[in-house]
């Protein structure tokens, strides 16, 4: 009798205790990476990620490497794939110590760099940070987004695919000297 009472309590507590628990869950519903053209080699990718690890890259300019400038036709095109566990786990970090609803980047478009944006939706709200200099806190996330658009194991994709452009600002397009 004690046995199935001390069963009951301990089976309504499990319960209790598991109801009141909220599953894991991304820091983001969705992110969206882009680099734009620089008047040198800069590669030019388009990347979305998803919360549930799925990933679309459009890669537009990619070079064999820092000497050689021509396009390597392998890492040019569309191309799917899923973000590796331990990716995600670091990508989810990245955005939660970024401090999205706080960290600002100055819109600065000038000079020869590569222009950087990132659109994170998160919390039913869309944060839209565009910088050639991002601030130093936006480093790790900026690195693996870098990566993630780097890595070789993508499947190129059988038809093209439409990734959110952000307002995408070609090299043509920036300010010198830039507006204070």
């Amino acid at each position: 009798m004690v046995i199935k009472r001390i069963s009951i309590l301990f089976f309504i507590f499990c319960y209790l205790i598991g109801c009141k628990q909220k599953s894991a869950k991304a820091p983001f519903a969705k992110i969206i990476y882009h680099t734009s053209e620089c008047y040198g080699w800069c590669p030019v990718y388009h990347l979305e990620v998803d919360s549930n690890k799925i990933l679309k890259l459009y890669s537009e300019m990619a070079h064999r490497n820092a000497i050689d400038n021509s396009g390597d036709s392998t890492k040019i095109g569309y191309f799917t794939g899923k973000i590796a566990d331990t990716t995600f786990t670091k990508l989810q970090n990245a955005v939660t110590t970024l401090g999205i609803d706080t960290v600002k980047f100055r819109n600065i478009t000038c000079c020869d760099g590569a222009l950087k944006t990132i659109i994170i939706y998160h919390d039913g709200k869309r944060k839209f940070l565009r910088s050639m200099f991002p601030p130093k806190a936006a480093n790790n996330l900026i690195s693996l987004l870098q990566g993630i658009c780097e890595q070789n194991n993508l499947q190129r994709a059988s038809s093209k695919f439409n990734i959110e452009s952000g307002d995408t600002v070609k090299v043509s397009d920036v300010r010198y000297p830039p507006k204070q």
